[in-house]
């Protein structure tokens, strides 16, 4: 089996997606959003918001962010807080000998809400491109805020990468302002591999499918 089918596989036993219907970052700002059919948990177990990757499955992602990004030019990696962090260490730690370092942001919370409020550790040389990095995207806010943060500090951002995209407008958006986003996954690859497998029904697939296409 392909190794990105392995991660896919690995994503899912290990219950990093799941399926039902969900809230998701995107109603903070629309509650009256439908619910997702399908939620992603991307996250590690010593998040804020704890989830079940572990330093194994980060260091497989890391591998195919790797591979997907080898022809970028860039110097500096930074994840999105906090969700983004380990697969920018990661991902820094396979590239260290071709890059200058490694960047981290704060997360502060404003009226119950999150957002990314400055950097919080790594040396940088004013106009050094930094690759972004974070675990999926649905809408954009949270990249606008941290390329706001890294761009206000004299370092160029062109490129995003993530583990999956959510295909409900945030890759149309980044692209709009002049960034590109590369994702290990989309949503649908992901559902489709899952209902080929017969790890869900079919009617599940055409469900989150039938989501994306009225949420897009």
């Amino acid at each position: 089996m392909p190794f990105k089918e392995q991660v896919a596989l690995e994503l899912f036993h290990c219950g990093a997606v799941k399926f039902g219907a969900f809230r998701l970052k995107l109603h903070e700002k629309n509650p009256d959003a439908p619910l997702s059919p399908v939620y992603l948990n991307l996250r590690t177990a010593d998040n804020p918001k704890p989830g079940p990757l572990t330093s194994e499955i980060i260091g497989m992602i890391a591998i195919l962010m790797a591979a997907l990004t080898r022809e970028l030019k860039y110097r500096l990696v930074c994840g999105v807080p906090n969700a983004g962090d380990p697969f920018a260490e990661m991902l820094y730690g396979l590239n260290q000998d071709k890059l200058s370092g490694l960047m981290r942001l704060e997360k502060s919370v404003k009226q119950e809400k999150r957002f990314v409020s400055g950097i919080k550790q790594g040396g940088y040389t004013l106009e050094e491109t930094v690759l972004l990095v974070d675990d999926l995207i649905t809408k954009a806010d949270s990249k606008f805020e941290a390329i706001q943060v890294l761009e206000s500090a004299g370092l160029r951002v062109y490129n995003v990468v993530v583990l999956v995209d959510r295909e409900q407008g945030g890759k149309e958006e980044m692209e709009s302002r002049g960034y590109r986003l590369h994702a290990v996954f989309t949503l649908r690859e992901l559902v489709d591999f899952y209902a080929d497998q017969r790890l869900i029904e079919g009617s599940k697939r055409d469900e989150v499918l039938a989501y994306l296409r009225e949420n897009a």
